[in-house]
Parts: structure tokens; sequence; C-alpha cells
């Protein structure tokens, strides 16, 4: 779907169709490469470095502001010549891992605002405040969701997880309401068509795109709105693309391969050993599968546009190959699981 995607964008501006795939097709060696690394790595590894994991996110999230180039108005990527790092997608595995392994070690103060609470949440908004920073909106609201969903599992107060969503409603509303561009992209997704050139045309193209694919699509490689008309075709509007090519069918059995990952993902996270494997693992799915459906759900129209990549699909090496990794130590996790009794994270927990 890379190479169709992007083939002749590719050749027109590079002189080349195969610039991209070749890129991809290298990425997913070394994604590939971390995945069996980290399905072969004791989980109960990650817990002792975490504290370093995140440290070294901080570290790149500042300097991605100070360093980063502008591209489209963002500071976004680390430049090293061969590819360009993203410090964001390193902060969403390396975030999941220090919550995990701070719930686990704090599972009996976790009901308590000050000390088991609270802490993790500022490290969190910490975190988040950097990524928004850059600019960047989706990936902080992605790990919200994340983070709060862990705390909910490792038997945090629901009193406190209400308090603090109503918390951040203010501050989502003014970056939804009085940041220009944002305020633009809200307005253009409430109705597309009223600036179809404008703000709304990466919508609309993205709508053409799914209702010209019709039933059963175009054919793999029939694409026409990919044709220099949908913006970032082979990044964050790929799923339009497959829409398109291979039509309701193929759009309908992307979603049904991430529901089904999904539950196994979930019963890997219930049937783990132990509560740091178990947030591990339910935080690693979680993160892919909110990522999933925000993106399918921009491209569908469902949702305000935001630049969160199709997690395995979308090109992108910083994506693919923490994704990938992560995916890794799932797998790890499922290798441990075997005759563990099917529990929750909350009900193990008490039992304990």
């Amino acid at each position: 779907m890379v190479f169709s995607a992007s083939a002749n964008m590719s050749e027109q501006r590079y002189g080349s169709a195969y610039l991209f795939v070749r890129k991809q097709m290298i990425w997913d060696g070394v994604g590939l490469a971390g995945l069996f690394l980290c399905m072969r790595l004791d989980y109960h590894r990650w817990q002792k470095y975490s504290l370093p994991l995140l440290v070294i996110a901080f570290v790149l999230l500042a300097a991605v502001l100070v360093i980063g180039p502008v591209v489209k108005g963002a500071r976004r990527w680390i430049p090293l010549g061969f590819m360009n790092i993203q410090p964001s997608e390193v902060a969403k595995l390396a975030i999941i891992i220090w919550l995990a392994d701070f719930l686990d070690r704090h599972r009996s103060q976790i009901q308590d605002l000050r000390k088991g609470f609270l802490p993790p949440l500022i490290v969190l908004g910490l975190l988040c405040g950097l990524i928004l920073k850059e600019p960047d909106l989706g990936t902080p609201m992605l790990l919200g969701v994340t983070g709060l969903i862990l705390m909910f599992l490792a038997g945090a107060s629901s009193v406190h997880i209400i308090g603090m969503i109503g918390m951040s409603l203010p501050p989502l509303y003014y970056e939804l309401f009085h940041v220009g561009y944002r305020y633009r992209r809200l307005v253009a997704f409430l109705n597309p068509w009223a600036d179809a050139s404008g703000a709304g045309y990466q919508l609309t193209q993205s709508l053409l795109a799914f209702g010209s694919g019709g039933l059963l699509g175009k054919g793999l490689g029939a694409s026409q709105l990919k044709l220099l008309y949908l913006p970032d075709p082979h990044t964050d509007f790929i799923f339009p693309v497959i829409g398109e090519e291979l039509g309701f069918i193929g759009a309908i059995g992307v979603i049904l391969v991430f529901v089904l990952w999904g539950m196994r993902g979930w019963q890997v996270a219930k049937r783990a050993p132990d509560l740091f494997g178990q947030l591990l693992a339910a935080g690693i799915t979680c993160w892919v599968l909110i990522q999933a459906t925000i993106n399918m759900g921009v491209s569908c129209g469902l949702l305000p546009t935001k630049g969160l990549p199709l997690p395995f699909v979308s090109f992108g090496g910083s994506s693919l190959i923490i994704t990938m990794s992560a995916v890794g130590i799932l797998l790890n996790i499922s290798g441990q699981a075997g005759g563990i009794p099917n529990t929750s994270p909350r009900r193990l927990k008490r039992r304990r």
C-alpha cells in the first residue's frame, strides 16, 4: 500500500517511483529485527530501565524543540542523516513502560491522591506538554487516554479519574477553539464541503476516495485520488487509498484485523504473569488500537484531523520501528503467559 500510494508522487518529485517503498522496506527490516529482539528479551528487564528510557524520551523531546527543522510549521523530527527520528514515537513506548513500572511498584498507594495518583499524572503531563509545544495535539491526547486507562486498570479511584478528565477539558477547549489552525480544522470537520478547496480539502478528498471505491474497489494501484489530489496519501491518509483501491470490503478487512489484534493483545494482558506484564501489555494494546481508531476515524470524517499514522501501514521509520518493537514486547509477555488464570489486572491486584 505504501508503494501504491507513493509511486506517482515519488516519480514526479524525486525521479523514482521506488524511493519511498525502498525506505519502507529497510525500516520493515529494522522493525522486524526490533520485534524479534524484544520478543527474545525477558520483558521484566524493561522494568529495570524504565526510568532511563523515560529520561531519554524527555531529552529527545526537548532537543527536537531546539534543533529540529521546521516542517509544515512543526518541529517533530531530529535529522540523523540516514533517517529522521521522531521523539514522540519513542515517548509513546517509554511512558507506557514507565507507567506500568510505577503503577506496579505503587499498587498499594494508587488510590492515594498525593502518593499514588498525582505523581504519574505530573510526569505524563510534562511529557505531553513537550509534545504539545511541537505543536502536536493528537499524540498528547493519545497518551493521556492510554495513561488514564492504565491507572484505572491498576485500581485508581474512579472519582480521581473523572476529576482529572474534568480538569483537562478547559485546556483542551482552549487548544481546539483558540488556536487558529485547529479551530479551522474543527470547523472544516463539521462541514468540510463548505470550504472544499481550503480547510476542508484533505477531508473532502479522503471522502471522495472512499466513495469512489465502492464495494470492491478499483483494484490495487488504480486509485485516482492519490494522483496529487489527496495530501499525504502514503502517510496519515493511506486508509482512503485502501478504501478506493480495495473498496468497502478491503477497508472493513483492515478494521477487522485491528479488532482481532486488539482482542489478542487484551487476552495477553489478562493472562500475563504479574501486574507489570498486565499493564505493559494493556498499554501497548490500547496505544495501537486508539491510534488506529483515530487515524481511520479522521480519514472517514468521524474525528477532526489529527496527524497520527496508521500503525503498521503508514509510511514512516520511527513509528514502524517503535511499534514493531512494542509488539515484540507483547509477544514476550504472551510467551510467558502460558497456564496463567484468565484474570483482569484489577482482580489480580485485589488478590495480592
